[in-house]
């Protein structure tokens, strides 16, 4: 079971911050990578290949979920490797939260909830006023990120 998520924007303060940028039309080979390594091993991961997560990355900048906010989509990296990434995309016309993804060995060390915050902020900057996202039941340390963020449950699906 999935559980859609909503939260109606305000400025967000950083507990501590890490280097980011943009995402672009050429980081699919580092957000496939990225995408593979997060999600290994979790709730979320089907199986995929290295090839099927770089596709997945790919539809996703293409615009499957409507198109890519660039101005709200960060990935951070760290000593040249992809360390974390979100991908805001705008979705029935509410921006949409399709991917957010942190590397196993900086789980717990608030790099997740910094990405959000900052594609947050960023949609404020925008004139945006609310944000949306899934989450699988079972995955508790990102509902409780998002609770934390103000997210509140809207609607759960099968």
């Amino acid at each position: 079971m999935r559980f859609g998520m909503k939260t109606t924007l305000s400025p967000q303060t950083y507990r501590r911050t890490w280097p980011c940028r943009n995402v672009t039309k050429h980081d699919v080979a580092l957000l496939g990578a990225l995408m593979l390594e997060a999600y290994r091993g979790t709730i979320d991961y089907e199986g995929e290949t290295l090839e099927e997560a770089q596709a997945q990355a790919q539809r996703e900048i293409d615009g499957k979920y409507g198109p890519l906010l660039h101005d709200c989509s960060f990935v951070c990296e760290i000593d040249g490797m992809a360390r974390g990434a979100i991908m805001i995309s705008r979705w029935h016309d509410v921006p949409l939260v399709t991917d957010i993804m942190v590397h196993p060995g900086m789980k717990n060390q608030g790099l997740g909830a910094f990405l959000l915050q900052k594609s947050m902020n960023a949609l404020l900057e925008l004139g945006e006023t609310e944000l949306s996202l899934y989450v699988t039941d079972g995955n508790t340390n990102a509902q409780h990120v998002y609770a934390k963020l103000g997210f509140e449950v809207v609607q759960s699906y099968d």
